[in-house]
């Protein structure tokens, strides 16, 4: 079909554009001089005629060609390109996971845990969890014996005032208070 059109385009092609009654008797000379039957032709060569006889619909005034496309149709949804249900069901796959990259460019020897067997993690687990504790005492004791030497020393600081004060009363000759 598409030969046919394109062979049809190419006779008028090299026609002069001429009135409608003389250019049929001119193209069954070219198609003749072809060898080519126009009944034959899955084609109106009249309606081709006459569409070519007519004035041009857009007149170009660039001298680089422009084409135009008119599309009849509707515009396709989401369910029309993915498919009824399309959230129901798993993922199509497409590029890798975070996890799968550090998977392939990360040695097992450096991964996280990786030189354990799941006894040894056990240890390794338990261990950690002892360390956290015992640093947390450490922590804890520590912030009280701050506490207590500051308590002590205001002990120290309010019994110095004390003994400072009566030094004091008894050089001025006063009685000791009790």
């Amino acid at each position: 079909m598409c030969v046919w059109l394109v062979l049809a385009v190419f006779l008028f092609a090299q026609q002069a554009p001429a009135p409608a009654a003389a250019s049929s008797s001119s193209t069954s000379t070219t198609a003749d001089q072809l060898g080519i039957n126009p009944g034959d032709l899955p084609i109106s060569f009249d309606r081709i005629q006459r569409a070519l006889a007519q004035p041009p619909a857009i007149s170009l005034s660039e001298k680089a060609p422009v084409f135009r496309v008119e599309v009849f149709g509707r515009k396709p949804t989401v369910e029309d390109v993915l498919g009824p249900k399309f959230w129901i069901g798993p993922v199509p796959y497409g590029g890798m996971t975070h996890q799968e990259f550090m998977d392939m460019v990360t040695p097992k020897e450096v991964r996280p845990y990786a030189g354990f067997s799941s006894g040894r993690l056990a240890e390794v687990v338990g261990l950690g969890l002892i360390e956290q504790w015992a640093l947390r005492s450490a922590i804890h004791k520590f912030q009280q014996a701050k506490d207590e030497r500051e308590r002590e020393a205001a002990r120290k600081e309010v019994m110095d005032a004390l003994a400072a004060l009566e030094k004091a009363r008894r050089e001025a000759g006063l009685p000791d208070k009790q």
